[in-house]
């Protein structure tokens, strides 16, 4: 979604709160979904101009479960209960029943940021491949076996390669 600023979502929905125009004609006028034009007017409703205005907020997993319990309480829409709790993206509330109801209370907690674990560079790998069978430990055995495989995978595709590129070149000088 487009972000728009606090003033042009405060001149739409003083425009919608005139009378004079519809959440369709609104959002033609102005380039905008009728839908996001909704949500702002119930968010402004509730919560005056703090509801439009523009937040990059991080949900705890207690307010997820608040949120949640009282849109089923309530058979709210996702609209009504983002409004109700000051939510800039009624979406957000589908995606949280949706992990909620895929795996409970520890889908909702915030995914860890930061980088991925480092993967194994080629010193690692060809001291994993001097070191004696005897001496790995079960996961090294399993990491050298997984790279001895993808080689001969690689390597079959090489002779693969080599052999339509003389085929390819037999079949040109005929």
């Amino acid at each position: 979604m487009t972000k728009y600023s606090s003033e042009f979502k405060l001149k739409i929905v003083q425009q919608y709160l005139e009378g004079k125009v519809g959440y369709k004609a609104l959002g033609h006028i102005h380039g905008v979904h009728h839908r996001h034009i909704g949500n702002w007017v119930k968010l402004y409703e509730q919560h005056g101009t703090e509801g439009l205005a523009k937040r990059h907020t991080n949900y705890s997993v207690e307010l997820k479960l608040n949120v949640l319990k009282k849109h089923l309480e309530n058979s709210w829409s996702n609209q009504q209960t983002s409004a109700y709790f000051n939510i800039p993206s009624p979406s957000l509330i589908g995606v949280w029943l949706r992990l909620y109801n895929q795996g409970g209370e520890t889908t909702l907690e915030p995914k860890p940021k930061g980088r991925r674990p480092v993967k194994r560079t080629s010193k690692d790998i060809q001291t994993l491949l001097k070191k004696p069978i005897n001496e790995l430990s079960h996961e090294e055995l399993l990491q050298r076996v997984h790279y001895v495989e993808v080689e001969n995978a690689y390597l079959k595709k090489l002779e693969a390669l080599a052999q339509q590129k003389v085929l390819a070149n037999k079949t040109k000088s005929k």
